[in-house]
């Protein structure tokens, strides 16, 4: 027997598999390990997503922000020249229109918006409120973006009166009562203090051996005092991978392992969830796109891709609208590629 193969007081070697309860154990402990390689591999992937989104895509971002500024000043400037048809000019003031306002939405600019507000013959803040309310009160709602405020004040109070005495926030994942908190603890904590009688640094003479203890203490402690069951059975597997998951454990015991697993696995699997949502927010993914630690890198390269082919068709743009009659022409295309 090795040093770690350290017999524990209490455990006995492994039975036969239990006849109920351990394929249902084992399979929480799969989902758990993928659980926590989720886990790990969202913090892995977040550093060089960062770099690269830092120093890749965000300054391709700001060029083609910068172009598409430069091309709605162009616009704006050819409306002011002559040579433009009424039905040239009506179309130029459309496109100032509505490119301004989409640059706005992506963040303000008093230039900007003061441009708006003279080719659009309305503040930007209008249109904006506007897209607000109908967002908040669209088809979906069952109410007319455009209905006095008064029938949306009357239809807000009756969704509030429909809530109250209602459900508030949704139920927590098969959470234990208090009772079954308390024998989970417990039964962690009797695990947990078996562990401790073994590895406890202080007992053991030689050095080396001494600092491996104290290692394998720190996991111990580390898993005890997050109510941690998985962490504490590996940890007496690898003392003495001779015994079992089981390691002599009855059926009760069992029982009570496996529920606390579910709870571990509900947690771990929160966590998992965070880390997507907390990685969308920081990065601006759209919610609906279908994102993962194994392909967020290669979804990155491919938007950066996407970003520079952006760049080089906005200067193309800008060089086309370049002079008036490059506009004239660069308008007749348009309107060929849309009829």
């Amino acid at each position: 027997m090795s040093e770690f193969q350290m017999p524990l007081a209490g455990f006995g070697p492994d039975p036969a598999p239990l006849p109920k309860g351990h394929k249902a154990f084992d399979r929480l402990v799969k989902k758990i390990q993928e659980a926590r390689e989720s886990l790990d591999a969202w913090a892995a992937v977040l550093a060089p997503y960062q770099k690269k989104y830092t120093n890749e895509l965000v300054p391709l971002c700001a060029t083609c922000r910068t172009l598409r500024i430069g091309f709605v000043r162009r616009l704006d400037e050819a409306l002011e020249e002559r040579g433009l048809t009424q039905t040239e000019r009506r179309a130029v003031q459309m496109l100032v229109v509505e490119c301004t306002a989409s640059l706005l939405e992506e963040g303000d600019d008093p230039e900007l918006r003061a441009l708006y507000k003279r080719r659009a013959r309305g503040d930007y803040e209008d249109r904006a409120a506007r897209a607000r309310k109908a967002a908040a009160f669209g088809e979906d709602c069952g109410i007319d973006p455009e209905a006095p405020i008064e029938e949306i004040l009357r239809w807000a109070a009756e969704q509030l009166g429909e809530d109250v005495g209602g459900d508030h926030g949704p139920p927590t994942r098969n959470a234990p009562s208090a009772a079954e908190h308390h024998r989970i603890h417990e039964s962690i904590r009797a695990l947990y203090r078996k562990l401790a009688s073994v590895l406890h640094p202080d007992r053991e003479p030689d050095p080396d051996k001494r600092d491996h203890k104290t290692a394998l203490m720190q996991r111990a402690n580390h898993a005890y005092e997050n109510d941690r069951l998985l962490p504490l059975l590996e940890l007496r597997r690898e003392l003495d991978p001779g015994q079992g998951v089981w390691a002599g454990e009855d059926e009760e015991a069992v029982k009570l392992y496996t529920k606390a697993l579910r709870h571990e696995l509900a947690a771990l699997e929160d966590e998992v969830m965070v880390a997507e949502a907390d990685f969308r927010m920081r990065f601006a993914v759209d919610p609906l796109v279908s994102l993962t630690p194994r392909n967020a890198l290669k979804m990155l390269a491919a938007e950066i891709k996407e970003t520079r082919a952006m760049a080089d068709s906005l200067e193309m743009e800008l060089a086309d609208v370049a002079d008036l009659a490059s506009l004239k022409r660069w308008l007749r295309v348009l309107r060929d590629e849309l009829s």
